[in-house]
């Protein structure tokens, strides 16, 4: 006979977990101060209880390659009470970044704040860009941002409370009037006009997950109702699907119910670039076309979806107790349950928990005929995690990033039937930064993407157009701050791209603005400009000594945060990520204690480096020679290929 169990200490962990989301944090923590037993990291650190805690509290978004880390959705927890900020950067057309404008006399566009005090003589055509990030206005009063995602021209908010918020415009190519400031998205006559303005709880339009698609947002409400929207100033559509019954949770369904009951019912939602989807219980991914009003009638509150298309095999789901039959159990082992998926400009991508990824391309009205397995990105260890937007994407397995196209897929859908292995087809990248560095997501803009890490850092790669400051790291002008990071601007096009050299550590992307400071202070050779030429003169003509160059300065910034705090987190930790067309945004945790610290680092008086660079060339001058602070880096400059 098994031991009796004569206290709580005595229960199995997995047996602790069912009791423990019934507890909100506060009880939670009392309870684990009760007992040396209930002090374990295994149970007070328990990875399943802060993280539903998290996500159900401040409706934070899951994040599967950490899901598993209970300090750190424990940290998340204490400091989003207070800390969550959001930051925008890139292309400013349409005022998709939320940044302040005034207009002043003999102006003719207006001019960021933060770009007033520009000095006289300095190019202004940093207007419309911004390239460092900045905090949006009016954001700290929504209260704890849960979310942000951008769209095509335009970025989009979550609160913990449920509600949207939009600056921008949702489809820029037809719509031209900009928002000025944020607007909170709507709902049609018969609902609040949105959770926050709800004198009571509306779970239909309180929204616990959303989707930003290039030209339009969908989002699910805490009841499992859809909702689209086409323009930020109409009144959102409920979407509805014509010989498809979606199952709304009643306001005190539990959201453990069994899988029997949730059929029907929906998990996720999906914007892509020209297409609407949803994972459906049992039925699998859903395609549509997005859903706009008859020439606007507002009287219209639901639109049917007459014509929609299911991806085929996405539909398995294990029912604990139920006889599977041989069809259902050949499925599991071939396909498996889908636990992400992705929506690419012709290509949905999908990964399951048989560690597979598959990929569909769409046909005429969204018709997908088969789906195939890329076999390259299979993980025999566990499953693979795939993000991605509009023609790239990333998948993640075993602290590996692999980054490609659509091309790539392209190449594996036309050797279906003569390579059905993909032998030899090229295109998966490995960048050297994203390989071992705790990598938990990238974020895809049309020629730019963002790494978020673990320990809270963001890494930016890839080309900014018109060199608009989607990479967050610098800009050209005067100040030339892009070039000191490695972004290397072509006179021609105007486009900014990162050098080669940065492929191998990355490029952190900066929020502290006094980092700002000393790089263009210390760029401009400020201290001792003479002694300085020649080496500037190389660095300014030579892309490899920039890129070296760059190199160092990026080892300096590194080394700057020195003080991470009580919990570690330090004065910066970015919590998510988003990149669409030319911009880019992050939602920041900001410890303004340590953010307002003054650094031990004597930012004020460095001088432009003096290095001895890789190839034993030394760089002239009278000052001592530079020391890197990680080492001589040994690039990877061909790892691109």
């Amino acid at each position: 006979m098994a031991d009796e169990i004569r206290s709580l200490t005595d229960l199995p962990v997995d047996v602790l977990d069912l009791v423990f989301p019934y507890l909100d944090a506060k009880s939670f923590l009392a309870l684990c101060s009760t007992c040396r037993a209930f002090q374990q990291p295994s149970i007070r650190l328990d990875s399943a209880y802060w993280s539903y805690a998290t996500r159900s509290t401040f409706r934070v978004p899951n994040q599967h390659v950490v899901q598993h880390d209970g300090l750190r959705w424990q940290k998340m927890y204490r400091r989003l009470l207070t800390q969550s900020r959001v930051f925008t950067w890139g292309s400013n057309s349409h005022n998709r970044l939320g940044h302040a404008y005034e207009v002043s006399a003999g102006q003719s566009s207006p001019m960021p704040r933060m770009l007033r005090m520009i000095r006289p003589g300095r190019r202004m055509h940093m207007n419309s860009h911004c390239a460092f990030p900045v905090e949006m206005e009016n954001t700290r009063n929504l209260g704890v941002i849960a979310d942000m995602q951008c769209g095509g021209w335009s970025t989009t908010l979550l609160t913990s409370t449920g509600s949207l918020h939009t600056v921008g415009v949702l489809d820029g190519q037809r719509v031209h009037s900009s928002n000025d400031s944020l607007q909170p998205l709507r709902f049609p006559a018969g609902y609040p006009s949105n959770a926050t303005d709800a004198h009571y709880a509306e779970p239909t339009i309180a929204i616990r997950q959303f989707s930003a698609g290039r030209s339009h947002i969908l989002a699910l409400s805490d009841s499992g109702r859809l909702w689209s929207w086409y323009n930020v100033k109409k009144d959102a559509l409920q979407v509805k699907f014509l010989n498809m019954d979606i199952k709304e949770l009643p306001p005190t369904a539990s959201s453990s119910a069994s899988a029997s009951s949730s059929y029907g019912q929906i998990r996720r939602v999906v914007a892509g670039w020209s297409r609407s989807s949803a994972f459906i219980d049992g039925i699998g991914i859903v395609v549509w076309d997005p859903v706009e009003r008859d020439h606007d009638d507002a009287s219209e509150d639901t639109m049917l979806v007459m014509e929609y298309a299911e991806v085929p095999n996405t539909a398995y789901r294990r029912v604990k107790g139920a006889r599977e039959s041989d069809e259902q159990r050949a499925l599991g082992e071939a396909v498996g349950v889908v636990l992400n998926y992705i929506l690419l400009e012709h290509f949905v991508v999908l990964a399951t928990e048989t560690g597979k990824v598959f990929c569909g391309k769409f046909g005429t009205k969204n018709q997908i005929d088969n789906i195939i397995e890329l076999r390259q990105l299979r993980n025999e260890k566990g499953p693979v995690d795939v993000q991605g937007s509009f023609r790239s994407f990333a998948t993640f397995k075993n602290n590996e990033v692999l980054t490609t196209d659509q091309n790539y897929l392209e190449a594996c859908w036309g050797a279906q039937h003569t390579n059905p292995d993909q032998t030899g087809i090229a295109g998966l990248r490995r960048v050297p930064a994203l390989q071992g560095n705790h990598v938990i997501s990238v974020a895809f803009g049309d020629y730019h993407y963002l790494a978020l890490h673990s320990d809270g850092k963001i890494t930016s790669y890839g080309t900014e157009i018109q060199a608009c400051g989607a990479l967050g790291l610098g800009n050209e002008g005067d100040s030339a701050t892009g070039q000191a990071r490695g972004v290397a601007y072509d006179r021609g096009s105007g486009n900014g791209y990162l050098l080669p050299h940065a492929y191998t550590h990355g490029r952190q992307v900066w929020f502290d603005a006094r980092k700002r400071e000393w790089l263009e202070q210390t760029v401009l050779g400020n201290k001792d400009p003479e002694e300085a030429k020649d080496r500037r003169a190389m660095y300014t003509n030579d892309r490899n000594v920039q890129g070296e160059v760059s190199e160092w300065f990026e080892q300096e910034g590194r080394a700057w945060d020195q003080d991470n705090g009580e919990d570690g987190l330090g004065a910066y930790f970015a919590l998510g990520i988003s990149a669409a067309g030319w911009h880019s945004g992050a939602l920041v945790l900001v410890n303004e204690e340590l953010a307002n610290k003054e650094p031990t680092y004597d930012y004020k008086n460095t001088r432009f480096p003096r290095l001895k660079l890789t190839n034993g060339t030394e760089m002239p001058g009278e000052k001592e020679f530079d020391a890197w602070r990680q080492g001589m880096p040994q690039f990877q400059l061909d790892s691109l290929t």
